[in-house]
């Protein structure tokens, strides 16, 4: 196994075992908080750690959708393309993607870096805010890393466009109607 593999293995654990314990994180969280208000008690930092564990399973699942193309996508028009024509189209929508994840990457980079600066804390979580938000630049880099290797593999042919085909005639290279005689 290659060292690219390997590190593509690693990234994909990584990214999945995170947004498991986040998922995690956020169910026992809210289920406690849940029952300790039955008491007339809670915590006070339970809500706003709840929404930035939220916020972090969102940005790593965006690569993680990107990856299993289980993004929603309009390719009614796409699909009807010859497969150059296709791949062409799917080839310039990474380009357009990747500037987002560059604008974004430089945008939340900068964010962290002033939040940096300023030094102040979450509002009830006694930790510094750049720590909580310094998922983004992460989040946004490993966005652009997934929409490399899509790229890559349409620019190589192993996919046809940005959108997956599941459960499709094309899929499995059937016809709609090619089960019945």
């Amino acid at each position: 196994m290659n060292t690219g593999v390997r590190i593509r293995n690693v990234l994909n654990h990584i990214e999945e075992s995170f947004m498991a314990t986040a998922l995690a994180v956020m169910t026992l969280l809210t289920f406690t908080q849940v029952v300790l208000r039955e008491f007339g008690t809670g915590w006070v930092w339970s809500l706003e750690a709840t929404t930035y564990v939220f916020a972090w399973l969102v940005l790593i699942g965006m690569s993680y959708g990107v990856r299993t193309q289980s993004h929603i996508a309009v390719d009614i028009i796409a699909r009807k393309m010859p497969p150059t024509a296709r791949r062409t189209m799917g080839l310039a929508a990474i380009i357009l993607c990747l500037l987002y994840c560059g604008f974004m990457f430089y945008g939340a980079s900068i964010f962290v870096d002033r939040l940096i600066v300023l030094g102040n804390n979450a509002r009830d979580i006694p930790l510094p805010r750049w720590l909580l938000i310094g998922i983004m630049p992460v989040a946004f880099a490993l966005l652009a890393y997934r929409f490399i290797e899509l790229g890559w593999a349409i620019s190589k042919g192993k996919v046809k466009g940005l959108s997956a085909e599941h459960g499709t005639a094309a899929a499995t290279n059937k016809t709609p109607n090619s089960d019945q005689s």
